[in-house]
């Protein structure tokens, strides 16, 4: 990291609102070399504060929409100004790891990986992993997500939804930070009891219902929205241009300890197939003056129109009312989740289902709310 970001997380205030009056001054900047400056730094937060990666995915998050044209550059200013607020309330180590030493090849390096990983050993697992991604990385890719998704409910799928994003942005695409990405992963599996001859398939599932993210989408609060934002990934991760058809998702663990017995709130149902009879903003200070916290059913209609009519411009103006509005004392990281998958399971017209893609949406603005 250069010397002037570093002082901009270390430094005051006056640093970061210096900063951003650059940004706004010069129209050359980019969000995207911003970000891949900070991404080394995110991959390796300390003393995590909700225990889990939401830096470092909130920065992926801005990073593609950025990198996809899908934000103003107000709304670009806007979340930066969210994002270093929050960053500079944490504490992080600049470690960066490379493949640059790699002087002895094994026959199996997934096999040892996994061994070395039963025996808590990452920065061993580390070296063979780094073999495993020159030779087979779709493979380690969907084996280390693998491992994240069995894991999940033990840390309402953090060990997944965290590092999904990451993997797709990072390291699907060899991004200079994707050996930092895989090291971070692999040093959050160490928690856990790897098992050393761990096999995919003992943990797939047959088919899954065809209303799971009807019932995923259901409830309130912040583990029915992790049900939700779990499943997305699950049908994200399907799609991935590294994931192989034959390769199967956990999608057993998530089933039975998650949603298997879970109902579906009929109340959302039923909202979410009403007609949307409102008169829609044309413009960001008309949506910013409609959108209410009081009226969640007018919010959430409103939201849904918007979807429909219009969904990049809505993904624009969300995003940076979000940002406008933040509070950092009851700021949560999980509104920037919620709503950036669940507008993203319609943008890729992802469900055949799609009262389950509105029932998302909806969930994910009500926990806002």
């Amino acid at each position: 990291m250069d010397s002037y970001l570093q002082r901009l997380l270390a430094g005051d205030g006056h640093e970061k609102e210096k900063f951003l009056q650059r940004l706004k001054d010069d129209k050359n900047w980019s969000a995207v070399s911003f970000i891949d400056e900070l991404l080394p730094v995110l991959l390796f937060e300390a003393n995590l504060t909700y225990g889990n990666f939401h830096q470092v995915k909130m920065a992926v998050f801005l990073r593609s929409l950025a990198r996809k044209n899908k934000l103003s550059r107000a709304s670009e200013l806007a979340v930066l100004n969210l994002f270093l607020t929050e960053v500079r309330e944490r504490n992080w180590l600049d470690v960066r790891a490379e493949n640059k030493y790699f002087s002895q090849s094994v026959d199996e390096p997934v096999r040892m990986m996994l061994e070395e990983l039963a025996e808590k050993n990452a920065h061993n697992a580390f070296y063979y992993a780094l073999q495993a991604y020159e030779e087979k990385a779709d493979y380690l890719q969907d084996l280390l997500l693998s491992l994240g998704g069995v894991y999940g409910p033990e840390n309402l799928g953090h060990s997944l939804s965290c590092f999904f994003p990451v993997f797709e942005e990072l390291v699907n695409t060899r991004h200079p930070a994707a050996e930092s990405a895989i090291l971070s992963h692999l040093l959050y599996l160490n928690r856990y009891e790897i098992p050393p001859d761990f096999a995919p398939d003992d943990y797939a599932l047959d088919s899954l219902p065809e209303n799971a993210m009807r019932r995923a989408a259901s409830g309130q609060g912040i583990i029915n929205l992790h049900h939700m934002i779990t499943l997305v990934i699950y049908r994200l991760w399907e799609r991935a241009s590294f994931h192989s058809d034959n390769f199967p998702l956990p999608y057993k663990i998530y089933y039975h300890k998650r949603i298997e017995d879970k109902a579906i709130s009929q109340e959302r149902l039923e909202r979410v197939k009403e007609d949307i009879n409102l008169k829609l903003p044309e413009n960001f200070a008309d949506f910013y003056e409609c959108f209410s916290y009081e009226d969640v059913e007018y919010t959430t209609k409103m939201i849904r129109g918007l979807a429909e009519k219009n969904l990049s411009r809505l993904q624009d103006w969300i995003i940076r009312l979000y940002a406008l509005n933040y509070d950092k004392e009851k700021w949560n990281p999980h509104y920037y989740t919620g709503i950036y998958l669940a507008l993203r399971l319609k943008e890729e017209d992802i469900l055949e289902d799609r009262l389950a893609g509105e029932m998302a949406l909806d969930q994910a603005v009500e926990y806002y709310l």
